[in-house]
């Protein structure tokens, strides 16, 4: 959608849409002067989130497109946009994401030689995946160039699902684009432009690992773990339900003093964080000995599984690294629809659906 803004500049409006486990987010951005998208702000004109049915999306996949297009419609509803057409977010691990590098040619000419090139590294059929690639920077070697980049491998059956419960919300896709690309996107902000930084997004049943070099992705990896695990941990071990044992976490945190009767979920609960965190710091090991000198020197988290008391001082001394919340409106202004209250505690949970905002189509 495009109109005019108050110095005569046309402006875009954009509609980011993240389908999580447990809850859909909208976000509704708007964009002046050409390019700013890219590397400059927008105002965020429009936020809604709404709580999905459970089990309506497992593990980043929709089951149930009739709930989920349903939760976005309302949350579409209450954002108050007025754009259709939709910046649709992917993620779950299912999806390949790698660093690669390809011969240096147009960009055209190599996208659409990208099975090609690809097909032998894949654990699925080039037929049953949609792939894209994005390019990070080129190098010289003895008698060609190359490209390094970040190839994504999408199973078809995923993206489909997503796209059809947006498209029963009544919005139409544009666009399709790695979570991971967006959660980046989000936190771009002057002090996470220069050196090596990881971006942490722990959401209810995935966790989003994204490595950057001054601003560009080198590495993004989807954990099958996230803060509902823990919420099971609890459960399972007092026996009861998951919004009682949801409530309990919250109140104990990790290493903090258990209430009479909640004593039995005390390690199991400290095992399930032991597990998520040991699994973002294998991926900062990982990174590290593939890129000699280029380890992470900062951890940036945003995710609501984040806000767990203790999470982040839990992830600092197992990874010996400084630990910070993330601002998902690091890069954006609120319009004048969006009161302050309205948004106040999404910091560290809208940032997906707002970098989705910021993609910009091909």
């Amino acid at each position: 959608m495009h109109s005019r803004s108050k110095g005569g500049e046309v402006a875009i409006r954009r509609v980011g849409v993240d389908i999580g486990d447990t809850h859909v987010r909208v976000a509704e951005v708007e964009f002046s002067g050409k390019g700013a998208a890219a590397r400059g702000r927008g105002t965020l004109t429009g936020y809604g989130e709404v709580p999905l049915p459970r089990g309506a999306v497992q593990a980043g996949e929709v089951v149930d497109v009739s709930g989920v297009g349903s939760a976005i419609k309302q949350a579409v509803h209450a954002a108050g946009v007025s754009v259709k057409e939709a910046h649709v977010g992917v993620g779950s691990a299912n999806v390949v994401v790698r660093e690669i590098e390809l011969p240096s040619l147009p960009m055209a000419q190599l996208r659409s030689s990208l099975p090609f090139h690809v097909q032998e590294t894949l654990p699925m059929s080039v037929d049953e995946v949609l792939l894209d690639f994005y390019p990070t920077g080129e190098k010289e070697l003895e008698n060609a160039k190359v490209l390094r980049g970040i190839m994504v491998a999408a199973p078809k059956a995923t993206v489909t699902q997503n796209l059809l419960a947006v498209e029963a919300a009544g919005l139409r896709p544009k666009m399709v684009d790695l979570g991971g690309f967006a959660l980046l996107r989000s936190q771009l902000a002057e002090d996470a432009m220069t050196g090596v930084m990881a971006f942490v997004d722990i959401g209810a049943r995935l966790t989003t690992v994204v490595i950057t070099s001054n601003g560009l992705p080198r590495l993004i990896r989807t954990l099958p773990q996230g803060g509902q695990d823990l919420t099971d941990a609890v459960a399972s071990s007092l026996q009861i339900g998951a919004v009682e044992a949801e409530e309990v976490k919250i109140q104990m945190g990790l290493g903090g003093r258990s209430a009479p009767g909640q004593e039995a979920a005390v390690e199991p609960l400290s095992q399930s964080a032991r597990a998520l965190v040991e699994g973002i710091r294998n991926t900062f090991v990982y990174f590290a000995s593939s890129n000699p000198g280029e380890a992470p020197a900062h951890v940036i988290i945003t995710g609501g599984g984040s806000l767990l008391a203790g999470l982040g001082q839990y992830l600092a001394s197992s990874t010996r690294l400084p630990v910070r919340y993330g601002n998902s409106f690091a890069r954006v202004s609120l319009g004048k629809k969006v009161r302050p209250e309205a948004v106040q505690g999404l910091e560290v949970r809208a940032a997906t659906p707002i970098g989705l905002a910021f993609g910009e189509a091909s």
